[in-house]
């Protein structure tokens, strides 16, 4: 896998799971990326600005589809539904926040398809509705590719200081398992050899 394949996936995965359909495993190329980025094959900047374009563009075409046909089909696929109690919360915060619940519901599952597939029906314009989709996408990817990014850096460096002594563990424990089938075949022959020149001499 290059560097370009991330980029694409990354932009793919974040449309589709910008557009607010659940359950879209987006961590694990937050996790490649970082550690390109550690490696200096891929760029920081670069990563957090194609996954809020590509968040971005999955944000504003779940907008457009729930403001027109999806709500019905989103009802008739229970899977992909939007919860009652989502809902009920969305709207709730869309009173208490205004446009700031887009930005806020990035970060709650509960909340953000709703949000996003039912934000046209709360009365949020496309202009607002996309000005605050921009700072939602922006902060979370930031937030998702920097903590990727330190995450790689934290693991790998515990892996480079105590692989000579993981190496050695492994080995003993190699080792160990080695001798303990050595001495258990030993042990089997010996034993079926006694029993079968026992049966001989009787």
């Amino acid at each position: 896998m290059t560097p370009n394949h991330i980029y694409v996936l990354l932009f793919g995965l974040l449309l589709i799971e910008g557009i607010g359909i659940p359950g879209v495993p987006f961590e694990p190329v937050f996790v490649a990326a970082g550690y390109f980025i550690r490696q200096g094959q891929l760029s920081f900047v670069v990563a957090v600005l194609v996954g809020t374009v590509a968040n971005l563009a999955g944000n504003t075409l779940g907008y457009w589809l729930g403001a027109s046909t999806m709500p019905g089909l989103f009802k008739r696929f229970s899977r992909f539904s939007p919860t009652e109690k989502g809902q009920t919360m969305a709207r709730r915060w869309f009173e208490r926040y205004g446009g700031m619940t887009v930005v806020v519901s990035r970060w709650f599952g509960l909340i953000r398809t709703p949000t996003i597939i039912c934000a046209a029906a709360m009365g949020i314009r496309p202009a607002p509705y996309i000005f605050y989709s921009a700072i939602g996408a922006f902060t979370w990817t930031l937030a998702w590719q920097y903590g990727s990014w330190k995450g790689v850096n934290i693991a790998l460096r515990w892996w480079d200081r105590h692989l000579l002594r993981t190496t050695l563990l492994l080995n003993v424990m190699l080792a160990g398992l080695l001798l303990l089938i050595v001495v258990g075949g030993i042990y089997l022959y010996l034993k079926r050899y006694y029993l079968y020149s026992g049966g001989q001499q009787d």
